[in-house]
């Protein structure tokens, strides 16, 4: 490892150390709370299974389902990676990587890229051939990204990469000075318009052009505060989402708000702090925060809608409007259906036994698929 690599490794864990002894509402330790119990509500909403598959657990490393066409690329820390057939959830293909994997799935027109756990990043062609296999110099615990001819990974040192799906070459690499201390946490970047949107330590927001790796703007959505470098800690959590005109996100112990697409101008923020990123829709824009309260905030000046509590402690991912929804996962392997216009509760169902490895990945009008830690992996649709 690097030398500027274990001194970051060293100073993430210094703030994880250091939060341990901070409120119940940490989402770094363990808290001594219980999570909410759920609460019985009026079903408003069908969901139901269209189907399921297994492709192994992934207690380590972070996995997102990947959609592209009718295909669904899965992939798990045992080293399987599967296609899946979105109609049908029949199996067309599976590969063992034997190094096994710590994440993925990128997919483009001809390339499925996973991570495995030596750091090397491995392309397949659409029918599980392996292409090319190359060796990241920095470790990389992010999702890949697949993005035309090119596959985006994020190192541990927040930059942002582009190989090219053809030969697993880097094209560019795109880098920022980084505070004394940062987070260590997932942070997969968006990709629309051929420009990639990335969030980075110290509440920062970038529009990088998809082709030349160079900054088209940068913006601040938090600015950093606090006597001590841990309360200065505001790092875009998530993934940063594009929606038309803007470019949201949230912080920890930051921020939540909309940045200008074109100029990178703040369009509105509100004080928030998340652990897991902020989700956007064509009316709101939806959080929890540390303790589990789910928000949403109106994309028209960034008012409070609703707030629900019925998720407290239960560690809830990123959220996923579907239909008159938001599909919100837990540590349960519950999925949770909350009115967009109202909060309230109108749909519950169980995915398996254990945490979603990310929030719902859209699958087209009114569906959704969800992979847990156990290995579960499912298509649902809403009426």
């Amino acid at each position: 490892m690097k030398p500027v690599n274990m001194l970051r490794t060293l100073c993430v864990s210094v703030v994880v150390l250091a939060l341990a002894g901070c409120s119940s509402l940490n989402p770094f330790s363990s808290s001594p709370l219980k999570p909410a119990e759920l609460k019985s509500f009026k079903q408003d909403l069908s969901v139901k299974t269209r189907w399921s598959v297994k492709v192994g657990e992934s207690e380590s490393g972070v996995f997102t389902p990947a959609v592209y066409d009718d295909t669904v690329y899965v992939a798990s820390a045992k080293g399987r990676l599967m296609a899946i057939s979105k109609s049908t959830g029949q199996v067309k293909w599976t590969v063992e990587v034997k190094e096994g994997l710590k994440a993925g799935v990128a997919a483009t027109v001809d390339t499925v890229a996973v991570i495995d756990s030596k750091n090397q990043l491995i392309g397949f062609d659409v029918d599980g051939r392996q292409k090319w296999k190359s060796q990241l110099p920095d470790d990389t615990t992010s999702v890949p990204v697949g993005a035309g001819d090119a596959i985006l990974i994020r190192p541990i040192d927040y930059s942002v990469a582009s190989y090219s799906t053809e030969t697993g070459g880097l094209r560019w690499k795109f880098q920022r000075q980084l505070p004394a201390l940062t987070l260590r946490e997932n942070a997969p970047v968006d990709v629309q318009n051929g420009r990639v949107y990335a969030g980075f330590p110290g509440g920062r927001l970038v529009g990088i052009d998809l082709a030349k790796g160079t900054a088209v703007w940068e913006g601040l959505l938090a600015l950093p505060s606090g006597t001590t470098e841990i309360e200065r800690i505001s790092d875009v959590t998530g993934s940063p989402v594009y929606n038309l005109r803007e470019v949201c996100a949230a912080t920890f112990q930051g921020k939540v708000g909309c940045l200008d697409a074109v100029s990178g101008r703040p369009v509105w923020t509100k004080p928030f702090s998340s652990p897991t990123g902020a989700s956007v829709d064509d009316r709101y824009l939806i959080a929890a925060n540390e303790s589990g309260e789910l928000f949403a905030f109106s994309r028209n000046g960034g008012d409070e809608v609703w707030r629900v509590k019925t998720l407290l402690r239960r560690k809830p991912t990123v959220g996923l409007s579907v239909g008159r929804a938001v599909a919100v996962g837990d540590f349960d392997g519950y999925l949770h259906f909350i009115s967009r216009d109202t909060g309230d509760t109108i749909a519950r169902v169980r995915v398996g036994s254990e945490a979603f490895t990310v929030g719902p990945v859209p699958a087209g009008e009114n569906s959704l698929i969800v992979q847990s830690k156990g290995g579960e992996v499912a298509l649902l649709s809403v009426d």
